[in-house]
């Protein structure tokens, strides 16, 4: 009796070290505790230094929880993040003082999960900023979204029990205050009874619902606008939701000889970058899933400076006319607007992600 009433103690000490380390921190929101981290899966290649440090015996095609530790901490960032290049040199100096700790090392492992970024990406990042911890790759945003799609940089303790399983024990949202007090609060996270930490369901991030900034009726006008340009006359546009929820909007379109079906679909992405607007747009394709065209809704660049008529046009030059049914893979030394590589990669991505959406249109008969 004794013994439990001390543990609860403990817990309800803890949880108040959590409370007053994240009102400290200002940013840190108390979002995702005690729910269960998924198992993310892994493919990039590691160097031999880099499979000792992390425990893990093959060079690829591993899993989170193979990972050794009693406590991952976890760094969500992109390497065209103002906040997440600030803060790589004060991650830095935490893996040297977690290695010097001999309490710690060993126990704290450190990674990172660039969203959005490629191979090439994130070993010039290393390199720029001489990072001596892993950092894998998420071209596809996989993980990222599989964590709830945090804005970066995003921080998550994540303590890990005997079968290798992990749960949230803490988090932070944006650029950290000093390696000191990430350190204070990874010590902090190690002193909890994990059994006091009972899994929940939930979502390990969880943002403000997306609202696109124009009325759903100057919706529909863009994506009429959308469809004109397939060459023909719009006549008619509706809104149509599918079995899964997800909407579209359908058109029919008279091109003279023939009329044609056309499709536009408002895309809506949180702001990977913490100072970052959100992205919204709407593409077009045809019935053969060839992309009529892309129109902004709201596009941002550094600053938050809407895009360019000239930025537009190199977009459409590097999406319109593409099938939407092959791969859009990003490349940014290519695909790239000035200022905002971050937004051109969500359009690529959602541009990529868009053979589901016509295949759900198939399936359902709106495309024949």
């Amino acid at each position: 009796m004794f013994r439990r009433t001390v543990n609860l103690s403990l817990g309800a000490i803890f949880l108040l070290m959590v409370f007053f380390s994240a009102s400290a921190w200002g940013e840190t929101k108390p979002m995702g505790f005690a729910i269960p981290f998924p198992d993310l899966k892994f493919s990039q290649p590691l160097s031999k230094e880099e499979q000792a440090y992390l425990g893990i015996s093959k060079k690829g095609n591993f899993s989170f929880r193979e990972i050794k530790g009693e406590l991952i901490l976890v760094e969500l960032l992109s390497t065209y993040c103002f906040n997440c290049q600030k803060q790589a040199p004060l991650f830095v100096e935490l893996y040297s003082s977690i290695k010097e700790n001999t309490k710690l090392k060993g126990k704290v492992k450190i990674i990172g999960i660039a969203a959005g970024n490629n191979l090439q990406e994130v070993k010039t990042f290393k390199e720029e900023h001489q990072i001596p911890y892993p950092i894998f790759s998420d071209p596809k945003f996989d993980a990222h979204m599989a964590l709830g799609g945090p804005r970066t940089p995003f921080t998550i303790w994540v303590r890990k029990d005997k079968q290798g399983n992990g749960i949230v024990a803490s988090t932070h949202l944006g650029l950290a205050e000093s390696p000191q007090k990430v350190l204070a609060e990874t010590r902090a996270v190690l002193q909890y009874d994990l059994a006091l930490l009972k899994p929940k369901k939930g979502a390990i991030y969880e943002g403000d619902a997306l609202k696109p900034p124009l009325a759903e009726k100057e919706l529909v006008e863009k994506a009429r606008k959308g469809m004109e340009a397939s060459g023909g006359k719009v006549l008619e546009v509706k809104k149509v939701t599918l079995k899964d929820g997800d909407a579209v909007y359908a058109g029919k379109v008279d091109l003279g000889t023939r009329q044609e079906n056309v499709f536009s679909k408002l895309i809506s992405r949180r702001a990977v970058c913490d100072v970052c607007h959100d992205t919204f747009f709407i593409y077009t394709f045809d019935s053969t899933g060839k992309v009529v065209d892309i129109v902004p809704i709201q596009l941002t660049k550094y600053d938050n400076l809407h895009w360019t008529e000239e930025d537009i046009k190199k977009l459409k030059s590097r999406t319109v006319g593409k099938s939407i049914l092959k791969p859009f893979s990003f490349d940014a030394k290519v695909d790239s607007i000035s200022g905002a590589t971050i937004t051109a990669a969500l359009v690529f991505d959602s541009l990529d992600k868009a053979k589901e959406v016509f295949e759900k249109l198939k399936k359902e008969g709106y495309v024949r």
